[in-house]
């Protein structure tokens, strides 16, 4: 069960830091977005996506709970905005 609740926090998580991460990345590219601005955008995003690997580590070493806590930021980020959208 921790496997399996782990695995779809990692999974939430990759694609919470992906997306902001491919769509700042277009468009600094593109030229509408300075180097800044998109370092700023990308760092957080892409240090979030190292969470599901951190924890993928620690389940390896057997610590659950941790491997749980240390995955769940993308997934409470990714609940967060879709609870503020629906409050829009």
């Amino acid at each position: 069960m921790w496997l399996a609740v782990t695995t779809l926090f990692g999974l939430a998580g990759t694609i919470v830091g992906l997306l902001p991460v491919i769509m700042v990345w277009g468009g600094f590219r593109a030229g509408t977005v300075p180097l800044g601005t998109a370092l700023l955008t990308m760092v957080p995003y892409c240090s979030l996506m190292l969470c599901p690997l951190i924890a993928w580590w620690m389940l390896m070493r057997r610590q659950y709970k941790l491997a749980l806590i240390i995955a769940s930021p993308p997934i409470v980020m990714w609940s967060a905005s879709v609870l503020i959208n629906a409050v829009r």
